[in-house]
């Protein structure tokens, strides 16, 4: 069992690394996301060594993660408000979501300012009786009124978006968005989850009785579930790998080479319109549309957004598929070339492969369809 809460925590350092380095649409929920996921990680890490008895060797990661521990209820409380406003605004009444962080951060503080023997005796403490590390006090609080707060805190917050969730929800049934349903929803389920069996456990020990844990088969039945839940939002994202790129809702359209966008386009899920716009000119600029094995993979992978939001993007906003907008650039720069005398010195063939067309045959199939004249044709006229 140890070994999942390694896993788990590489996982959540994998999504956070993630979320902090790609260019979101949204970056404000990229950005407290991946906060999620590190605070996440570092938790299961820290479970990890207690659970495997390093702790005595690694001492020093003990008390300082409890602040960000306490501080968990805030990014994901602001993802689902900025994922939802697709903005973020400050209002002071979000300070209460910090009071466990602020009353986490009094207790490490008091901690660190005693003798170094009041630290070394909490940490040999929690290695010796595991079963009683969470009756120490730091402080104000000790660790298991800590962690009821930290839970029921988080379950208050996600309690307090329910209205505004429920009405986002019916509108991405109105969009038939369903992988953003789905993963809101599940997402939103699993955090509350999460929250309430976790409150029961402290609450269980903070007052001493006996709910989840008057039998062993129940007790082994809830352990099983939370660890579920923990490996679930560890890796749901790697099934909504869009999540990485935010939600758009204000992107302004302009119109695209020559092309205005028609209105009331639907806006798809992380499709950012100017970062594409500007980022396939500059693709075409560097004269990649040319080349060989210039595919829909390779324009996505260089543009680092999803195939399917390239796809939707050029069908929504250019009205073609990605090998006619390609073929489309090929042929242009072909006309450029033979206007400018490329045929004087050299072959069609070899203007084919300039282009980026593997033959003859194709390269001139196509730049008839498209110009509505045969490679010679054009070149005579420019003549």
């Amino acid at each position: 069992m140890q070994n999942f809460f390694l896993v788990v925590s590489v996982f959540g350092l994998v999504l956070a690394v993630s979320l902090f380095t790609r260019k979101s649409v949204n970056k404000a929920s990229a950005f407290f996301l991946g906060l999620f996921y590190t605070i996440f990680s570092i938790y299961t890490l820290q479970t990890y060594v207690i659970e495997s008895g390093l702790l005595l060797e690694y001492s020093w990661f003990y008390v300082w993660p409890l602040p960000l521990y306490n501080l968990i209820s805030v990014p994901i409380f602001f993802y689902f408000i900025t994922l939802v406003k697709d903005k973020f605004v400050w209002h002071w009444i979000y300070l209460l979501v910090f009071i466990p962080f602020i009353i986490g951060i009094i207790d490490v503080i008091n901690v660190y300012t005693k003798p170094q023997e009041f630290y070394d005796t909490i940490v040999s403490n929690a290695y010796l009786k595991p079963s009683e590390r969470l009756k120490v006090r730091y402080g104000v609080l000790n660790i298991n009124q800590h962690y009821a707060m930290r839970f029921l805190w988080q379950f208050l917050a996600l309690i307090s978006l329910l209205n505004m969730l429920v009405r986002f929800v019916r509108s991405l049934l109105k969009e038939k968005d369903k992988k953003l349903l789905v993963w809101v929803v599940s997402l939103y389920s699993l955090f509350l989850l999460m929250s309430i069996l976790a409150s029961i456990f402290a609450l269980e020990k903070l007052f001493e009785v006996d709910f989840l844990r008057s039998t062993g088969p129940i007790l082994r039945t809830v352990n099983f579930v939370f660890y579920i839940i923990l490996f679930a939002i560890g890796i749901m994202p790697i099934y909504f790998p869009s999540i990485l790129l935010g939600y758009p809702r204000r992107v302004k359209q302009k119109a695209i080479i020559n092309q205005p966008i028609a209105n009331g386009v639907e806006l798809k899920f992380g499709l950012d319109v100017d970062r594409i716009e500007n980022g396939l000119n500059a693709l075409k600029d560097k004269g990649l549309f040319y080349e060989h094995d210039f595919s829909l993979n390779s324009c996505s992978k260089a543009l680092e957004i999803p195939p399917h939001h390239l796809s939707y993007f050029l069908n929504q906003h250019r009205g073609v598929s990605f090998a006619t907008y390609r073929n489309t650039l090929r042929i242009e720069n072909a006309k450029k070339l033979i206007t400018s005398g490329y045929l004087n010195k050299s072959t069609i063939e070899a203007l084919a492969q300039q282009c980026g067309f593997a033959n003859r045959s194709s390269f001139s199939k196509i730049f008839k369809k498209i110009t509505h004249k045969n490679i010679t044709q054009f070149a005579s006229e420019v003549k």
